[in-house]
């Protein structure tokens, strides 16, 4: 493909949306970001990555604090959200970069940009229970609690620095659910739509 292509993927948990973003990314060739955002953030703000990752696309939290030395009202879960935020942007407005993004909010803050692309995998409760609880090791109960719990999570925070609803199609651009036809499937039905998207 020829110029940038930014392609934002939210995700429901279980629906294999990581997985889903990392095929795509490794068959354009361009960049994929996921846990690799934490390094990135880190070094690029010179933080600890492990204070990155604690609280890398965490909901604000009851007992949220600022964090020390920062001279702000912010929280953590803030300055961490803000500075993924911004390295996010830098990447897409500024260097010109070409990736594929999983969560992080960033198909609301990298609206406006003509080379972005969101997309929004979700799944059937009984297929992702099966594969967090193949992933994981739990049973079916436990992984129907953690599913939901993740989901609550990742919504929480989606709701708290978007507009727009975490999940709800009039945010993406495509929603699809990958239960209909597996990981592996479901990714090349959408590098099929990212063609003609960037062709």
């Amino acid at each position: 493909m020829n110029g940038q292509m930014i392609i934002t993927i939210g995700r429901e948990f279980g629906s294999g949306g990581h997985e889903i973003a990392e095929l795509i990314a490794s068959h354009y060739g361009i960049q994929f970001y996921d846990k690799q955002l934490i390094q990135e953030v880190a070094e690029d703000g010179m933080i600890n990555p492990s204070v990155v990752a604690q609280f890398d696309e965490k909901p604000l939290s009851v007992f949220a604090r600022p964090m020390p030395g920062d001279g702000s009202n912010l929280s953590m879960e803030q300055q961490i959200a803000l500075r993924t935020f911004t390295y996010l942007n830098k990447q897409a407005n500024v260097n010109k970069t070409s990736f594929v993004v999983v969560g992080r909010c960033a198909e609301c803050f990298l609206v406006g940009n003509p080379a972005l692309t969101r997309i929004f995998v979700l799944g059937d409760q009984d297929v992702k229970q099966k594969r967090i609880m193949e992933k994981y090791q739990l049973d079916g109960r436990q992984a129907l609690l953690r599913m939901r719990r993740e989901d609550k999570l990742r919504k929480s925070y989606h709701n708290f620095y978007c507009e727009s609803k975490w999940g709800d199609s009039r945010t993406y651009d495509l929603c699809v659910n990958s239960s209909l036809l597996g990981v592996e499937k479901t990714a090349d039905a959408l590098i099929q739509f990212l063609d003609l998207r960037y062709a």
